[in-house]
């Protein structure tokens, strides 16, 4: 297989992943709705299965990229996708360009659900923090506690204790 389509069948994995991954993030948000922690657990391991397997996957492109670029002559030196549609010698450069912006927009999409999922889980745990607050009720320095209570004391001493 040419080294341009093991990029393009690599970068539809990656892609195929990350629509995976995006179902899974909608999946999260229900969840963290209904107060599910075991789903929850559940679901974030196999979020971080499709996680690792992109991370292998990305690590493939990396080659195939660096692979892509000794071939046409290109620095491999930080090398992108953008690098590589600015050759001539890319033959299928709308193909590579459509691949492209589906994973941008993916990954702006996912990034979208991963801060809702963020924010829904902080107010959850503020919300748990603030029932802990009501049930135990807010604890005092305990050197706040002696003074005041010595403070009394002085105080109802004076009184007592004053002269006629």
């Amino acid at each position: 297989m040419p080294v341009e389509d093991q990029l393009s069948h690599n970068l539809e994995k990656i892609l195929k992943l990350q629509k995976s991954l995006h179902q899974i993030a909608l999946k999260k948000t229900e969840i963290i709705k209904a107060d599910n922690i075991e789903a929850l657990g559940e679901l974030m391991k196999d979020e971080l299965k499709h996680i690792k397997a992109i991370e292998v996957l990305n690590n493939e492109r990396e080659k195939i990229q660096h692979q892509l670029a000794n071939e046409i002559s290109i620095s491999p030196q930080s090398l992108t996708i953008s690098d590589l549609l600015s050759s001539d010698k890319i033959q299928d450069k709308e193909k590579l360009r459509n691949l492209q912006q589906q994973l941008v927009e993916q990954m702006k999409v996912l990034k979208e659900i991963n801060e809702l999922n963020q924010d829904l889980l902080q107010h959850s745990l503020n919300f748990v923090n603030l029932n802990l607050d009501l049930l135990l009720g807010q604890q005092e320095s305990s050197n706040y506690n002696d003074q005041s209570s010595d403070e009394t004391q002085s105080i109802n001493r004076s009184i007592f204790d004053s002269k006629a």
